[in-house]
């Protein structure tokens, strides 16, 4: 049946039922009179009702139902309940139901249902029921006939079976399966991080107590089993759902053996087997691993959806968070039918049901070993550091510091140090590497390098003056460069290299002259301004300004003030460590930008990678680029860290191990300083230094941010250069004391 027809026969309906209220001597519906003028065929009734019932329209689905059934219901509030109730059993978000087939016999007819069901545990699944209708002589109160029956109208004979065969006489729930242990996580070398412990949860569903007096005797017992305040155990439950498993303590075997006896009584009290949460490695990668805690009130509706009981673990941060469906898997449920006739009572039906699924480990990309030598060796130093595989964006190793024990929240013992971690102002539990978000300062220079060469506003041999200042957009707002004395004449490359600000300077003026969103753009393309997707929730897309983006968020417009500014890493700009990582791997791998990633493997099988995106540059120009970072580290007469590296004398051999022996080729590192103001007028600046090496052959990315202590040539380059040792495996060189005024 068309649309227009649908609309025309609500319309009827509705149009004929107010003759009948009209027209009726009494003031119920099953004794209004019907005119004799108004007639539909039994397919017309049945295709109006199942459109009133898919747009929720129970007044006009009421009103087509037989005198017996409006009488049984009362009015179209209660037939509205008996669906929703049936929908909310079922966990469903919405039903569709449409017609199927219709057979008719002189006074009877029947319609076949299909209505499917999408249900957040089930997912979609159809029924099919039969819809009665009947075209029964109506009488008056007086028994006179109202309406003969050549011209009678079709009546809906509606029962809650026409929603599901065996409601009327039954209902709905949904049944799951035991729980399940949750899968482990595991280090690349196979070393166990967090595993399943299985203990037995008490707990109590409220809604099983009878009265108050029930409760108080309950609480005393509960009491006397845990050792917790009746206060403590009531405030656990008091404002969770009636129907929900509320977890209350664990016990032992030994325990649950001796208190059985006690606990028997109450209904009230349900005992479920769990599975707490075992960390065997607490202090190595605590903000990567994270860990696992109860199901929030505020978040009990959204696992509810999801065919969670209430009382389960669940991932709170980290990897734990991030691969919950695999590590959490999912009970078999189904929804039942149980029947309550007397006849049959106690027969259950599945009418639809969702399978199990096991929960699989997970093993990490992170190396245990490298991962507590990059955390020792930025311990003391309130920053980020980030070890990732070039080639695959494997991250290694990545630490926060200040850092945390996991232990906190993994030992019910340990509320005093949760206590003391939420309340720390130096905000330990925050993963500085991914989470937070700074001004890159020069380190960004390779992205407006690689603008400046691919819009042909310059060139790698291209030469400026750096006289120490830049009064290219008036004196007024004169802009000098670190070197106070400036570089004098100096080549793009070169002025990576050294990070001369005014060279860059002059390519941002360049670049916003041939076009404002220029900058901004390459930008977003080498990764800025968006989450990298690593797994792990609340990763910081930082701020990539432009001119769209500053109108909004400003209230202005764009200048070339802005795009100088953008061009040396300062501005409105924003990056996490772990976004200029990412950048640092594609131009280390030839242009590929590599989604950064902890986890190796889901199971056994290797974890899903999305395609890596390609950097808009070409290969000379990528070639330029890592020259100019090259120099950085190389070049003895302008490399802002040539100082730090001056005796970095390592050598690989043909089979590509590191040595202090003068062997096979020597080990090259290329890398980037930075220097970006903190945005306190009084506060020292972030200290920035990221790398990859070998320089030739690239492995590895190195990433270090250090918040508030000064150049990056000075403290974040020896920090970078001691976790690239480490990863190769040789002496860690020990930390310089001589401070410089550089990049």
């Amino acid at each position: 049946m068309n649309r227009h027809a649908v609309k025309q026969l609500l319309g009827l309906a509705a149009c004929l039922f107010l003759l009948m209220a009209c027209a009726s001597d009494t003031p119920t519906p099953a004794t209004n009179p019907i005119p004799t003028a108004i007639v539909l065929a039994a397919d017309s009734v049945a295709a109006t009702f199942v459109t009133a019932l898919n747009q929720s329209d129970y007044t006009v689905a009421f009103n087509l139902l037989n005198p017996t059934a409006q009488a049984q219901l009362g009015n179209p509030d209660q037939l509205r309940k008996a669906y929703t109730e049936a929908i909310s059993a079922a966990s469903a978000i919405s039903t569709t139901t449409r017609i199927a087939g219709l057979q008719q016999q002189e006074g009877a007819a029947s319609a076949t249902l299909i209505t499917t069901w999408h249900s957040n545990l089930i997912g979609t699944f159809e029924t099919t029921s039969t819809l009665r209708m009947t075209n029964d002589e109506r009488r008056g109160a007086n028994g006179s006939t109202l309406v003969p029956r050549p011209s009678s109208f079709w009546w809906v004979s509606w029962t809650r079976d026409a929603i599901l065969p065996g409601l009327a006489g039954g209902r709905l729930f949904i049944q799951r399966s035991s729980a399940a242990p949750r899968g482990a996580i595991y280090f690349a070398d196979g070393s166990l991080v967090a595993g399943p412990n299985e203990l037995t949860t008490i707990g109590v569903q409220r809604g099983a107590l009878k009265d108050a007096a029930e409760e108080a005797t309950m609480l005393n017992t509960l009491s006397l089993v845990t050792g917790l305040s009746a206060e403590t155990i009531r405030e656990k439950y008091k404002d969770q759902p009636e129907d929900w498993f509320v977890p209350v303590a664990e016990l032992t075997e030994e325990q649950m053996s001796l208190n059985s006896a006690a606990l028997q009584p109450f209904k009230a009290i349900v005992a479920r087997r769990s599975y707490t949460r075992v960390y065997t490695q607490t202090r190595i990668a605590p903000h990567v691993v994270g860990w696992v805690g109860a199901i929030s009130a505020e978040s009990a509706a959204i696992y509810k959806a999801r065919g969670y009981t209430g009382d389960e673990l669940v991932g709170v941060s980290g990897v734990e968070a991030a691969a919950e469906p695999a590590l959490a898997g999912a009970p078999e449920i189904a929804l039942q039918l149980v029947t309550d006739d007397g006849v049959s009572a106690g027969q259950i039906n599945t009418i639809a049901k969702r399978n199990f699924v096991r929960a699989q480990d997970v093993t990490l990309t992170i190396s245990p070993t490298l991962q507590t030598q990059v955390q020792n060796l930025l311990s003391g130093k309130v920053g980020a550091a980030i070890v990732m595989d070039v080639r695959d964006g494997a991250v290694l190793a990545m630490a926060s510091f200040p850092t945390f024990d996991a232990n906190a929240f993994t030992d019910a013992g340990a509320n005093e140090a949760r206590v003391r971690l939420l309340q720390d102002p130096r905000k330990p539990l925050l993963n500085r590497a991914a989470q937070t978000i700074y001004p890159p300062g020069s380190v960004f220079k390779m992205v407006t390098m690689a603008a400046g060469i691919e819009e042909r506003v310059s060139f790698a041999d291209d030469t400026f003056v750096d006289r120490g200042y830049w009064d290219d957009l008036g004196r007024e707002y004169r802009k000098t460069c670190w070197l106070k004395r400036g570089h004098g004449r100096i080549t793009l490359q070169d002025g990576l290299s050294a990070s001369c600000d005014i060279v860059f300077y002059s390519l941002g003026q360049r670049l916003d002259d041939k076009g404002q969103s220029l900058l901004p753009d390459y930008a977003r393309q080498f990764g800025f301004g968006a989450p990298t997707g690593i797994e792990m929730s609340g990763e910081a897309a930082g701020v990539l300004p432009g001119p769209q983006w500053k109108q909004q968020n400003v209230g202005e417009v764009w200048t070339t003030g802005d795009a100088v500014n953008m061009s040396i890493g300062q501005g409105y700009l924003l990056a996490s460590p772990l976004q200029v990582a990412q950048m640092t791997a594609a131009i280390a791998n030839g242009g590929n930008l590599v989604r950064p990633h902890f986890i190796k493997l889901i199971g056994d099988a290797p974890a899903p990678l999305p395609s890596a995106s390609k950097l808009p540059v070409q290969p000379q120009t990528l070639a330029d680029i890592q020259q100019g970072m090259l120099g950085v580290v190389n070049n003895a007469r302008v490399g802002t860290t040539q100082f730090r590296f001056a005796n970095f004398n390592y050598y690989l051999t043909e089979d590509g191990q590191a040595t202090t022996q003068r062997t096979g080729r020597k080990l090259l590192v290329a890398g980037k300083s930075g220097t970006a103001q903190a945005p306190g007028e009084k506060d020292k600046p972030f200290a920035w230094f990221t790398a990859y090496a070998p320089a030739d052959n690239p492995q590895v990315a190195v990433t270090v941010l250090l918040e508030n202590i000064g150049e990056g040539s000075v403290w974040a380059a020896p920090v970078v250069r001691q976790m690239i040792e480490a990863y190769f495996g040789l002496p860690i060189s020990n930390l310089p004391r001589d401070v410089r005024v550089s990049d």
